[in-house]
C-alpha cells in the first residue's frame, strides 16, 4: 500500500511501476493546462529577499506546516504524520545505471535535513493501489541548499533521461522528463516519469513537482493525476510561506 509518502513508498513504487496515465507531454509551462485543458496552471509567491536564507525549521515545525486534509479534498483523510531526516535515499525512479547522473546523485544522496511527511485519501473509503491519493514531504535546509538541491535534480532529469531498468522479468526502460514551474514558489519543476516494457508497463506518466520557499523544499505527487499534484503543491507552497514565513 502507498502510505507513507509516496516519497518511498507511494510515489517511488507507482513511477516505477509505471500505473496509470494519458500520455500527458508532462510541460508545466504557463498557460498549458493538465487533463482537463487550457486551464493557467496554479500559482503561489516566494519568499526569496524577505526571508532569513540560512534559516531552518525542525521537523514538528515542518509538519504543523503540512496541509491540512481538506486542502486535498472535503472528505479528505490524513494518514499517519512521519518526522525524522530527510537523506534523498528516494526520489522518481532507479538511476543507479546511468553513468552520466552518478556525480548529482551522489551529492543529492549527501543532502540532509529535517524532513515531516504525509500521505491523504481524497477519497477516505478508497485504499487501494490505484485509488487517488496525495503524497507531500517538507524539507529544511539553508535556501542556498535548498536551491541547490533541485539543480541537481534538474541535472540528473537531463542526463539520464533514458534509463534501463533490470527487473525480475524482461528490463523495462525509466523515461525522465523535467520542465520548470515558474509561478511557484521561488523555484519549481515538474518532474515526469514513464515506465515501458513488460507487460505491465503501458509508458503511463507519473507527477511530482518539487519546489522551494526560502529554505523549505516541497515535493509534491498524486500519482498519475497531473492537476491533483499541480494545484496540491500550489496550495502546499502557500501554507509553507504563510506557516513558516509569514508571508502574506
Amino acid at each position: 500500500m502507498r502510505v507513507r509518502g509516496a516519497g518511498c513508498a507511494a510515489v517511488l513504487l507507482m513511477l516505477v511501476a509505471g500505473c496509470g496515465g494519458t500520455g500527458d507531454s508532462g510541460s508545466g509551462q504557463r498557460g498549458e493546462g493538465g487533463s482537463g485543458g487550457g486551464n493557467r496552471q496554479p500559482s503561489a509567491s516566494g519568499v526569496d529577499g524577505t526571508a532569513d536564507p540560512a534559516k531552518v525549521f525542525t521537523g514538528a515545525e515542518l509538519g504543523a506546516a503540512l496541509l491540512p486534509p481538506e486542502a486535498v479534498g472535503k472528505d479528505a483523510k490524513a494518514l499517519e504524520l512521519y518526522l525524522g531526516l530527510f537523506d534523498q535515499h528516494s526520489g522518481g525512479g532507479d538511476w543507479s545505471a546511468c553513468a552520466a547522473g552518478r556525480e548529482a546523485r551522489g551529492e543529492l544522496w549527501r543532502m540532509r535535513g529535517a524532513s515531516a511527511d504525509r500521505t491523504f485519501r481524497p477519497d477516505p473509503a478508497a485504499t487501494g493501489e490505484d485509488d487517488p491519493f496525495v503524497y507531500e514531504r517538507l524539507v529544511s535546509m539553508p535556501a542556498a541548499r535548498a536551491g541547490r538541491y533541485l539543480e541537481l535534480r534538474r541535472e540528473l532529469h537531463e542526463a539520464c533521461g533514458r534509463v534501463t531498468v533490470d527487473t525480475d522479468g524482461a528490463p523495462v526502460e525509466e523515461h525522465h522528463e523535467v520542465r520548470p514551474l515558474p509561478d511557484l514558489g521561488d523555484e519549481a519543476v515538474l518532474e515526469t516519469t514513464r515506465t515501458t516494457g513488460g507487460d505491465e508497463y503501458d509508458g503511463s506518466a507519473h507527477y511530482e513537482v518539487e519546489l522551494r520557499v526560502g529554505g523549505v523544499l516541497v515535493i509534491v505527487g498524486a500519482g498519475t493525476d497531473r492537476d491533483l499534484t499541480l494545484s496540491s503543491a500550489a496550495e502546499a507552497a502557500r501554507r509553507v510561506g504563510k506557516d513558516l514565513y509569514g508571508a502574506s
